[in-house]
């Protein structure tokens, strides 16, 4: 099984190392109109002030493994509005599809954590298990499933169990798409084996990130 926060290999980082004055600049689909563009390289400026998306990107620039963001046209009817390709160490953003600015920076924060992932580990695509994990984090970390369970705070719901069946559930979802954990059996085998310590695992946040200040310049990136 692979334990990230466990593994030595994982967990020896030069992310202190990390270059605070990174630039990640997005590329265009020529499919794309100029103001959809136009509109996506904003909200891309918009997401590298937020200081999980910074972390993340200077991550990988300490590891010698920066990742392409490219704003893409997708088609109507595609489920997914982004994605990570480690094969080509590029993430890919629809840009026809996203215009709320936090939602944008949240759905770039769960492919950053996929490509930090990739980046610090050995993970095999064809493990449902590694898959499940880096789904786990990615959702976790994002801060996707950290809003709407506040909604309900007013009646006493206990929060951290609803974060978790969201994580849990999106994850789930994500690892279905998969063509080799497409099978009900494999995926919730591969989810129970890959849950415990990947969701204790906030690296590179030394802890859950809500609760990381070490990185937070100044009020308005939190």
């Amino acid at each position: 099984m692979w334990r990230p926060s466990f593994s030595r290999e994982y967990e020896d980082s030069p992310v202190q190392r990390a270059s605070a004055t990174v630039v990640m600049e997005p590329k265009c689909d020529h499919n794309l109109s100029n103001l959809e563009f136009q509109a996506c390289k904003f909200l891309s400026h918009y997401a590298f002030q937020w200081w999980k998306v910074k972390l993340l990107v200077n991550s990988l620039s300490a590891m010698n493994a920066p990742v392409d963001l490219v704003c893409v046209r997708c088609p109507s009817d595609v489920r997914h509005r982004a994605g990570y390709s480690p094969k080509h160490n590029k993430i890919w953003m629809c840009a026809n599809r996203i215009w709320n600015p936090l939602e944008f920076r949240r759905v770039l924060a769960h492919e950053l954590v996929h490509a930090f992932d990739f980046a610090r580990a050995k993970i095999d695509p064809g493990s449902c298990v590694h898959m499940a994990c880096t789904e786990v984090r990615a959702w976790n970390l994002s801060g996707e499933c950290d809003l709407w369970p506040n909604w309900f705070s007013f009646l006493g719901e206990d929060m951290i169990n609803r974060k978790q069946k969201c994580v849990k559930d999106n994850a789930m979802a994500s690892l279905l798409d998969n063509e080799r954990c497409h099978d009900q059996y494999i995926a919730r085998g591969a989810m129970e084996e890959a849950w415990a310590p990947c969701w204790k695992d906030y690296w590179p946040f030394t802890v859950r990130p809500d609760l990381d200040t070490r990185w937070r310049e100044s009020p308005m990136l939190q």
